[in-house]
């Protein structure tokens, strides 16, 4: 539901670098202090790659801010929004469209007519 996002900050428990889309899981604790994780799916490696990320940057266990569109079948998970980083880089969903590196502006897909 590209309506509403939800976001928690835990530790990057796996990336799968993977075409046609990429995702991740994040473990976090809930407000009950329950360990839970939180899978989300987002752009194919080279919308990742296009944001300036490598594979490498990915490491498991390293400290993230996810937010994310959750599932509307009330589901956990959903699109990745945004991944925050413990050196303060960002990862954007394929939906948010960030400008790509040398000035150019990705379409959105109802720009596009998809």
């Amino acid at each position: 539901d590209q309506k509403l996002t939800q976001s928690v900050s835990g530790n990057l428990k796996e990336f799968d670098w993977d075409a046609p889309h990429s995702g991740m899981t994040v473990a976090y604790l809930d407000g009950h202090g329950a360990m839970q994780e939180v899978s989300v799916t987002t752009g194919s490696p080279a919308v990742i790659s296009q944001q300036g990320f490598k594979p490498k940057d990915f490491r498991a266990g390293s400290k993230v801010t996810m937010s994310w569109h959750p599932n509307r079948n009330g589901a956990l998970g959903g699109e990745l929004a945004e991944l925050k980083l413990e050196d303060g880089r960002v990862l954007h969903g394929h939906g948010a469209y960030p400008s790509i590196p040398g000035g150019k502006t990705r379409a959105s897909p109802s720009a596009a007519g998809l």
